[in-house]
């Protein structure tokens, strides 16, 4: 079709001066009389043209929209498999977590992968919160030198995460934290944890139990990564859920190994974890130590302040016991006032300046117990320790070695409380020696 719009004009004009040749006289009056028509035809074509080049323009202007649109979908349908693939696989994990430290590790972990960025990791912990002493204490960490976060604690009451508290939704900070009037400070005071410099921005995500706030995911991320997650809050609101889910289900399903107070093991449960760990000991050819624990006149503090105080006590003092031994031993409320914890692959004894026992009674001996929301006491416990040597008692049952470990409970309280009593050496360590 263009070529015959150009085409046409050049044989009318062909035609034209044939014509003038042929006819000298009629060729001029004709060519006079077509001139405008030409002159109309070529501003026809010319106008016609930069039309359809102005067309062409729009149509590729459309295409490269639509190609641009298409090349959006298609991102966005990658990330959108990619977030399916991450929930699934995040699910498969959280199902074959073997108990609570590890479900919260693959939890940390795999927020420590969501938010990752092209020029590096993040790095994340988790922090559950202690209700009796409203605060919020670590459990576990990604990426992080964890040493200076064992030991910490932050207060509820903080205004950062009293915004996480009552919304419980994700927060985030995309700037530089580490500046002066920056109200992320709160986690870098006195060096608490040790972060990449270059980790500029901050996320907290809630995990939410039963309308409360059990637990906060801490950040610490590259800009785009804390962008991310303000852009694809639908994708990590998911993950809390499922992470949320997965942590319920596993804490109701303990329920009945876990003593509802104080949250260590039952009785019924510690002895089956206790056959269970000697078992492990005979097939690695370790000793095993026991530890009976009783706090010393538990009595008077139910007479004086009443049982719901005293059951404040022990639940601090299920939480002083936990914080002194490993992740690998097993804690338990045998009964009332009393505790009991096995030491797989630990020969307890006196003269070990490291002794967990003698650790442990300092640790309750320092603390200040606070009753009736005001007042402050001081407590002691009286331990009992006993060890299952290996190869010596290899067939020493439980009932023996818990026996064993109770008669040197009540030595320890005969003898004055506040004291560790051993059986191997037959030696008492009190606060007095």
């Amino acid at each position: 079709m263009d070529k015959l719009i150009f085409i046409l004009p050049l044989f009318g004009g062909i035609f034209l001066a044939l014509f003038w040749i042929i006819n000298p006289l009629m060729g001029p009056l004709l060519f006079v009389v077509t001139i405008p028509f030409l002159i109309v035809m070529f501003h026809l074509i010319y106008k016609l043209k930069k039309a359809k080049k102005e067309l062409l323009d729009v149509v590729h202007g459309f295409q490269g929209e639509k190609e641009e649109i298409i090349r959006e979908i298609q991102k966005k349908e990658k990330r959108q498999q990619e977030h399916y693939e991450q929930l699934w696989a995040f699910g498969k994990d959280l199902s074959m977590a073997f108990n609570k430290y590890e479900l919260l590790r693959l939890i940390v972990e795999r927020f420590g992968k969501a938010t990752q960025s092209a020029s590096g990791d993040s790095q994340c912990f988790l922090l559950s919160h202690d209700e009796v002493e409203d605060d919020f204490v670590y459990e576990v960490g990604s990426n992080f030198d964890s040493n200076t976060l064992k030991k910490l604690s932050f207060s509820a009451k903080e205004e950062l995460l009293q915004i996480v508290i009552r919304s419980r939704k994700i927060s985030t900070y995309i700037s530089d934290i580490f500046g002066g009037d920056s109200n992320v400070q709160f986690f870098l005071k006195e060096e608490r944890i040790s972060y990449l410099s270059q980790l500029g921005s901050l996320a907290l995500i809630p995990l939410v139990l039963e309308d409360n706030v059990w637990g906060i995911v801490v950040i610490f991320c590259r800009e785009d990564a804390a962008a991310r997650i303000k852009n694809e809050e639908g994708f990590f609101l998911l993950l809390v859920a499922q992470a949320s889910i997965a942590l319920g289900s596993a804490i109701h399903r303990g329920l009945a190994a876990v003593d509802r107070l104080t949250q260590l093991y039952n009785r019924a449960f510690f002895q089956k974890r206790l056959k269970e760990e000697i078992e492990f000991c005979n097939r690695q050819l370790l000793a095993l130590s026991l530890m009976m624990i009783d706090v010393d006149f538990f009595k008077n503090i139910n007479d004086t302040y009443g049982h719901q105080e005293g059951d404040m006590v022990l639940k601090k003092i299920a939480q002083i016991i936990t914080k002194n031994v490993r992740l690998t031993d097993v804690c338990a409320r045998y009964g009332g006032d009393e505790f009991v914890v096995v030491l797989p692959g630990i020969y307890e004894n006196p003269n070990d300046k490291f002794s967990i026992a003698e650790r442990l009674r300092q640790s309750v001996q320092n603390s200040d117990f606070v009753v009736l929301g005001e007042k402050h006491v001081k407590l002691t416990i009286s331990i009992g320790v006993t060890v299952r040597r290996f190869p010596e008692e290899k067939d020493l049952n439980i009932d023996e070695l818990l026996k064993r470990a109770d008669d040197l409970l009540y030595k320890a309280k005969n003898e004055g409380r506040n004291r560790v009593c051993y059986s191997e050496f037959a030696d008492t360590y009190s606060a007095e020696e």
